[in-house]
């Protein structure tokens, strides 16, 4: 297929801020491409300004409709038209959450796959989006950082994300492309009120721009203002969150609770982010939060959410896996090698000069019953109760892997060896060296 010369900017109007000389990282940049007037607009954009680093757009095919596939084709001819490669990504979407949600998760999830280190995504967000956006979090109960919108620049991936339309508005960008006489494709879904954003473009922002005519630009002001509340909140989260940390996955509950409540859940937000995990959704940690100070000493509120879970214990608030593997398998070894048990368990390993083989050991989790002697004439002790008052979290007792021989429990983790066990391991000059990535005081 030829390629067309791209088209020339004019001197005034829409323009690309930043240019494509001012964008982060050194890798390729990518553009995000429905083919649509947005998209066209920036592709047109950056192939004007020819930048020196490889340019590729990448347009996403959702196949929610039957005609998908001739829009992608389309879109991938308009691209050439403007002297660019295109490639067409095709994705599932899982309804979760609304298919809007699942369609834009999807597309994000392929994006982030294709963007090479160092690379930049260009989006062809604009001023109303922002509005629309702005407008949608504030009906979901949105906080400063909801309300700061849609940012400039963000890193995404292994590279950046940036939206260089950002400041123009739709009007603007459909004047460039009709004065550039650039063809686009309409997608139906966009005239689809059953998704919200359409719903509100459509139907109520212009109701309340007839009432407020200025009301676009109030919003998107709004927004700014909530930006800069944001980024002065996000430091002061920064500061509660170096007080109230005890580990990665630990928080102290005693230095927490002496915030606000919204300060509070702007300590576990950061906290989150920081480890790289969604926060959880605000009106569920509201609740917990409430929990938190309404529940009596041996109560331990939690909350749960996407593959996570939040919970109180021992006077520590503890960011955890929602279901760690502790049950279902069990592992011969003879010491010979390192063993890699299921996540989080970690690993065991013998530390010895000399190489040693330990016949006839089995590696299990935990099971109800479980009982040892820990000395050579003494009574055999519950498992249990051993943990419970060594402290060890209850979600985390049954991880500890447990060392058998024939039938015969010899060891709890490295804390708990039977006589005979710890014996066999000095007879042989070795030692059992168990490395978990469980956070637990107990183990550190």
């Amino acid at each position: 297929m030829g390629r067309s010369k791209p088209p020339e900017p004019p001197s005034a109007g829409v323009e690309l801020r930043p240019r494509t000389d001012q964008l982060p990282g050194t890798g390729p940049i990518l553009i995000a491409f429905s083919g649509g007037p947005d998209s066209v607009c920036l592709a047109a954009l950056v192939a004007a300004e020819r930048p020196s680093r490889p340019v590729e757009c990448i347009h996403i095919d959702h196949q929610l409709d039957p005609d998908s596939h001739t829009r992608a084709l389309r879109a991938k001819q308009i691209a050439g038209q403007l002297g660019l490669d295109c490639r067409i990504e095709r994705v599932r979407t899982v309804a979760r959450d609304g298919p809007e949600a699942s369609a834009r998760r999807a597309r994000y999830r392929a994006l982030a796959k294709r963007l090479p280190a160092g690379g930049v995504l260009l989006t062809a967000h604009h001023a109303n989006d922002q509005t629309e956006t702005i407008l949608l979090r504030l009906l979901r109960g949105a906080g400063p950082d909801g309300l700061a919108g849609i940012p400039f620049q963000r890193p995404f991936a292994r590279g950046w994300i940036v939206r260089p339309l950002l400041d123009q508005t739709r009007d603007d960008l459909l004047a460039w492309l009709s004065a550039q006489g650039l063809d686009w494709i309409d997608d139906p879904a966009n005239d689809d009120r059953r998704f919200d954003r359409n719903a509100l473009r459509m139907d109520i922002l212009p109701v309340l721009v007839r009432r407020w005519p200025g009301v676009e630009r109030a919003i998107r002001r709004s927004g700014m203002l909530c930006r800069g509340a944001s980024e002065a909140l996000g430091e002061l989260a920064v500061a509660d969150l170096e007080r109230c940390r005890e580990s990665t996955r630990r928080l102290e509950l005693a230095p927490l609770l002496e915030l606000s409540a919204f300060r509070r859940a702007s300590v576990i937000r950061r906290w989150c982010l920081d480890v790289g995990l969604p926060p959880p959704p605000g009106g569920r940690l509201d609740e917990l939060l409430s929990q938190i100070d309404c529940a009596a000493g041996d109560r331990c509120p939690e909350m749960r959410w996407d593959q996570h879970a939040l919970r109180v214990w021992n006077g520590r608030l503890w960011l955890l896996p929602r279901d760690p593997a502790s049950s279902g398998w069990a592992i011969r070894w003879t010491g010979e090698q390192p063993l890699d048990l299921p996540e989080p368990v970690g690993r065991l390993f013998l530390e010895s000069a000399l190489p040693v083989r330990l016949p006839g050991l089995e590696v299990r989790p935990g099971t109800d019953g479980e009982g040892l002697r820990l000395a050579a004439r003494g009574h055999r002790q519950s498992v249990r109760e051993l943990m419970r008052m060594a402290g060890v979290p209850p979600w985390q007792r049954a991880l500890w892997p447990r060392l058998w021989r024939d039938g015969r429990l010899l060891a709890v983790g490295t804390r708990w060896l039977t006589p005979d066990f710890a014996a066999e391991l000095e007879r042989r000059a070795c030692r059992l060296v168990w490395e978990s990535s469980l956070d637990n005081p107990e183990l550190n």
